[in-house]
């Protein structure tokens, strides 16, 4: 009983956790914001290239750190960092700015990257319910999309009033969770008796090397990593273009309260909050998903269904107009993201399934240099293709990607698409 109850609040807290990372108050509208103070599209690439190569550097020795220190420890440092990032958005206003801001996220999510799926996993095999993964760690992503719906509401009326209250808001929800991570029991292995985590000695460098080497060169393993990467760098490039999407269809949509027109930033923060909780609909049944199709199965088909939306708002616009074009440009946009958001808790149990315990960390990060080292060209050609041309053209060049990437591994027929056993395919360990 006692070890239920300890579980118990140990998922509490990290659901809560998962909540105070939201970062709902500006997300509608901080690209917009950035770029009615001088930023430009190629400065917000810059940055996010600068925060992806940070990652590539960072992510594998991060882990690392969270498998010899604590994960514990790693999410408090990186709940810490995020936290004086958002701190700092209201303040960028150059190039410089806008890197040095991304570049202290990109540590942040090295961190935390690796780290709080593996304190998860562990913190439920411990307990022996390690298959509960999928349901917990969605449940927890459907949470975090609720308050960042919630707050998305609350940061377009609080735009309105004061723009810089929202920011505000957003920093102090930020800082909050760096108390919430610090309550976060430590998994097992990092209990000792004179330190709350001990630390795990028995990694050695040499060891993690050889635990990454075995881990990334599994054939099959390898084929679903590169697909989900591909995906992920597609929607992190097209989240820079979303915002600007999303405004060019307003004037066509205008909400009213009473005949009296609502501002722009109130509907651009209503319009996220319906994404969002659509999204929070989606992913809290993404492991209904998974014992449905099975892991391979759903990943392919969410990718190449992410990737066909990002192409919607182009053509909508070229073929259609008005009304029905808009209509088209938000539905796709609620397809790719939903897409995106259910994808991660299936990816992360598929990748937790196969790993150790011992240095669950350090394979993961592994797993995220991959994405971080996919998601630069994404960030570098699509910016220079939305300031040469439009973000909606941008927004399709890198949703092709990913449909290419999934219809290619579907038609090939592979064995991980063919019917052969997952068992048999993978769990070679």
């Amino acid at each position: 009983m006692v070890a239920v109850t300890n579980l118990r609040r140990a998922v509490v807290t990290y659901y809560a956790y998962r909540c105070v990372s939201a970062i709902g108050f500006i997300g509608p509208f901080l690209n917009v914001f950035l770029v009615s103070r001088g930023v430009t599209f190629t400065d917000l690439a810059l940055g996010g290239s600068a925060m992806a190569a940070v990652a590539v550097l960072g992510e594998v020795p991060s882990g690392y750190v969270g498998d010899r220190l604590g994960r514990r420890r790693s999410l408090l440092l990186s709940q810490t960092l995020f936290a004086v990032g958002v701190s700092s958005w209201a303040f960028v206003r150059s190039t410089t700015a806008v890197v040095s801001v991304f570049v202290v996220f990109g540590l942040a999510s090295a961190f935390q990257s690796g780290s709080t799926e593996a304190w998860l996993y562990d913190a439920l095999d411990e307990a022996d319910e390690a298959e509960r993964y999928t349901e917990i760690e969605s449940r927890g992503a459907a949470l975090r999309l609720w308050v960042t719906a919630t707050t998305m509401v609350a940061g377009g009326f609080l735009y309105v009033v004061e723009p810089l209250a929202p920011f505000a808001c957003a920093a102090a929800l930020s800082w909050s969770g760096v108390a919430i991570v610090a309550s976060l029991p430590a998994n097992a292995r990092y209990r000792g008796a004179s330190t709350d985590e001990g630390g795990d000695t028995s990694l050695g460098p040499r060891r993690a090397l050889s635990l990454i080497r075995h881990f990334l060169g599994r054939p099959g393993l390898r084929v679903v990593i590169a697909v989900v990467a591909v995906f992920v760098g597609s929607l992190s490039a097209a989240g820079d273009y979303l915002q600007p999407v999303v405004v060019r269809t307003l004037p066509r949509t205008t909400a009213t309260v009473a005949g009296a027109p609502l501002p722009e930033f109130v509907v651009l923060g209503c319009l996220y909050a319906t994404f969002t909780a659509l999204s929070a609909f989606a992913v809290d049944r993404a492991d209904a998903l998974r014992e449905s199709l099975g892991s391979v199965t759903a990943l392919l088909a969410l990718v190449g269904v992410g990737g066909a939306a990002m192409l919607v708002p182009l053509v909508g616009t070229r073929l259609f107009g008005g009304s029905l074009a808009a209509a088209a440009t938000l539905s796709a946009i609620v397809g790719f993201r939903t897409c995106g958001d259910v994808v991660r808790p299936i990816h992360s149990a598929y990748l937790n399934d196969r790993a150790d315990s011992a240095g669950r960390a350090t394979t993961l990060s592994a797993v995220a240099f991959v994405g971080a080292v996919v998601r630069v060209p994404f960030l570098l050609v699509g910016g220079r293709v939305a300031d040469a041309t439009t973000p909606a053209v941008a927004l399709a060049l890198v949703g092709v990607v990913p449909l290419g990437v999934a219809l290619g591994v579907t038609v090939s027929k592979r064995p991980l698409v063919a019917g052969v056993s997952l068992k048999a395919a993978f769990d070679d360990r």
